[in-house]
């Protein structure tokens, strides 16, 4: 048995009392004078006894009444059942979730406020000598460890709001792990303060710890609108010097009230390029155009922002990227089959694409290195010496390009393409054979078309190579032929990427030429052979970054380009003889960063909150006792968050509460008394 308000139990000791008054009136003695002595003993040796008998029952009646009247006070209670009572030692966890959404304004003021008040209430109900751990969607390295109660309220008027948005299955089971590791017989609770959005409350997957008891108190936010900007890509790969940039801003209004003629702003390195005024009606989205030039080369700090309250840090989207020259495009054709010159009419006078072309016969090795792509088209024969410095090529981060010849060597050419671990060509088909699917996921075809159609016009290709079946060899399939076969495949090698056709182009496949695939497939190819930049990323993404240029040595750092804080990273090589930065602690404010080597900047990154903290979308009480019975989580109980903790628990446990009780024995032992005064003679 368990009570509520414990502290009135001290209250008994008034029970002393009444049984030192009930002593004292015994022992006072009263002289009566009567004749016949012997006939007096007789009377008073049966008088005392009845007398001291019904004495003693008034007093029992009395002391059992004011003792039941003190446990009515105290709020006394069983536990609920299955649950196993350790008073010698109580450990209690209270996760405070500091997520953005916490910010939001209730009945009472900012919810992280009285998700910190409440847990400061929780910890004062408890004794001395309760050990308290602390959690918060941080999952701080301190916040490891138990903390007695003074500990504790210190640590909780320190959290702060924090980016990060942790899944409830993911703290429960970090509360379950440190409390397992810290003590194995206590009796063990656990309080969730948050407001549970269904984005991050997975209660259906909750796997629970039949020791730990789990209480959730929800806090409820008023009706907010919101705008925000929900994400920014470009429409075309690569950033090159006087390019014509097209930066799409999806935009999102998660509130019914409209909104009209709300300018969305775009500066790049703090100059303004471009604004828009943007109108879009309640629970919509739209996706506004920015249109602006890159006038400059080098490192470009992006952000585009608009005005919108109570809700502010979505309303900032950060991109970075460092702008290059033109793309240095290289062909090598055979001059019986030269299919070179489409490729030329293709990228003539282009302002990002430099293209050039060579005979097989006359190789310039010495302009691999300038280039960014290299297309091999119809090839007969290649020397030993160039099939190596093309998969040096490759490996160090460069695209091929392959177009088989239609009176192909497979031997010549499988040499090739066991060098950059493609697969093995068996023979030439000369059947026709519609292409039939896209692989519109691919970065190549992602942004080209605006539906994906499923019974699209595609080219009739005259005349295909058959690949050898090698299940282990990876590649991605770009274009598929009607009987299933791959009309076009990518695979990686090294840091770049070898994108090989089935058929070759020549006059045979204009088809393929006039087509509208052929432009983006092969254009894209060329803009993808940059190094790859990461526009943008999340504060929640552990993704590692990729360091673009060589790096042997030197101390590098990532700043942060507002605030100046600095973050020490370290080198790691993977595969390909990629660089990879090995970040201590991954950045929680969202902006600019620059990855520096002392003064030298090699690249920007840019860090975004992520936007799961803008959909207010919140489990109701109804919807926690579905989840919780549908779950079968026995030892998970909700709370009223806005009530008392004291009567919050005790509206909890009112099945097994025993103060009725007391009162009614309060009463019946009244009666006793009352009757044994008036009808005992």
């Amino acid at each position: 048995m368990s009570f509520i308000y414990p502290v009135f139990l001290f209250a008994l000791l008034v029970l002393v009392i009444p049984v030192l008054i009930h002593l004292f009136n015994f022992k006072r003695y009263q002289t009566l004078y009567f004749s016949n002595v012997p006939l007096l003993k007789l009377i008073r040796q049966e008088s005392k006894k009845k007398s001291q008998l019904k004495q003693l029952l008034i007093l029992l009646s009395r002391l059992m009444a004011f003792a039941f009247l003190v446990f009515a006070f105290s709020r006394p209670y069983f536990p609920s059942a299955g649950r196993e009572s350790n008073s010698a030692r109580q450990i209690v966890a209270i996760y405070i979730d500091n997520s953005f959404s916490m910010k939001a304004e209730g009945e009472k003021g900012q919810l992280l406020e009285q998700a910190k008040f409440k847990a400061i209430e929780i910890a004062n109900s408890y004794p001395v000598g309760t050990q308290f751990l602390v959690l918060t969607c941080d999952f701080l390295p301190q916040h490891e460890f138990l903390f007695n109660k003074d500990q504790f309220l210190q640590q909780v008027s320190e959290i702060k709001e924090s980016c990060h948005s942790p899944k409830l299955s993911q703290v429960y089971a970090q509360a379950v792990r440190i409390i397992s590791s810290s003590a194995k017989k206590a009796e063990k609770t656990f309080y969730v303060l948050s407001d549970f959005q269904k984005n991050s409350s997975d209660l259906n997957v909750l796997k629970t710890d039949p020791t730990l008891w789990t209480y959730l108190l929800p806090f409820k936010a008023g009706k907010t609108n919101n705008l925000l900007i929900d994400s920014c890509w470009f429409d075309v790969p690569g950033r090159k010097i006087g390019q014509q940039e097209k930066l799409f801003v999806r935009v999102k209004n998660l509130s019914p009230q409209s909104y009209q003629n709300i300018p969305i702003r775009l500066t790049i390195n703090d100059s303004l390029k471009a604004i828009s005024n943007i109108t879009i009606a309640g629970n919509e989205e739209s996706v506004q155009e920015l249109n602006y030039t890159n006038n400059s080369n080098g490192i470009q700090l992006c952000k585009v922002e608009l005005d919108d309250y109570p809700i502010i840090y979505d309303n900032s989207f950060y991109l970075s990227y460092r702008v290059h020259g033109k793309i240095n495009a290289l062909g090598i054709f055979n001059p019986r089959n030269n299919g070179s010159d489409y490729l030329k009419t293709l990228f003539a006078e282009d302002e990002l694409i430099n293209y050039a072309d060579y005979p097989e016969s006359n190789i310039q090795i010495s302009q691999f290195k300038t280039a960014q792509c290299i297309f091999l088209i119809n090839n007969q024969a290649l020397g030993s010496g160039v099939k190596t410095e093309l998969s040096e090529f490759v490996n160090d981060g460069g695209s091929l390009v392959i177009f088989p010849d239609r009176v192909v060597n497979p031997g010549e050419f499988n040499t090739l393409l066991s060098a950059v671990d493609g697969k093995s060509i068996l023979s030439f088909d000369t059947t026709s054979m519609n292409i039939s699917n896209i692989n519109y996921n691919h970065e190549i075809y992602r942004e080209v078309f605006k539906r994906q159609e499923t019974e699209a016009d595609l080219p009739v290709i005259k005349g295909h190579v058959v690949f050898a079946d090698q299940m282990q060899k990876p590649e991605t399939p770009l274009l598929t032929f009607r009987n299933g076969k791959s009309a076009l495949t990518v695979h990686s090698f090294g840091k770049g990427n070898v994108y090989t056709f089935a058929f070759p182009l020549d006059k045979t496949n204009l088809n393929f030429i006039k087509h509208v695939l052929f432009v983006p497939t092969l254009y894209n190819m060329v803009l993808n052979s940059g190094d790859p930049q990461e526009y943008a990323r999340s504060t929640e993404n552990e993704e590692p970054v990729i360091l673009n240029q060589q790096q042997e040595s030197g101390e590098l750092k990532i700043v942060n380009v507002q605030t100046k804080e600095e973050f020490l990273v370290s080198l790691r090589t993977i595969g390909g003889g990629k660089k990879q930065l090995l970040l201590d602690e991954i950045p929680k404010t969202s902006g600019y960063y620059l990855v520096q080597n002392g003064a030298q900047i090699l690249q920007p990154i840019s860090y975004n909150y992520p936007r799961t903290e803008s959909i207010s979308e919140y489990y109701t009480s109804a919807e926690f006792e579905k989840t919780i019975g549908s779950s079968n989580l026995k030892n998970v109980h909700l709370l009223d968050s806005e009530a008392g903790f004291n009567e919050a628990l005790q509206k909890l446990t009112s099945e097994n509460q025993l103060w009725k009780y007391c009162i009614l024995l309060v009463l019946l032992f009244l009666l006793c008394e009352v009757a044994i005064i008036r009808f005992w003679k």
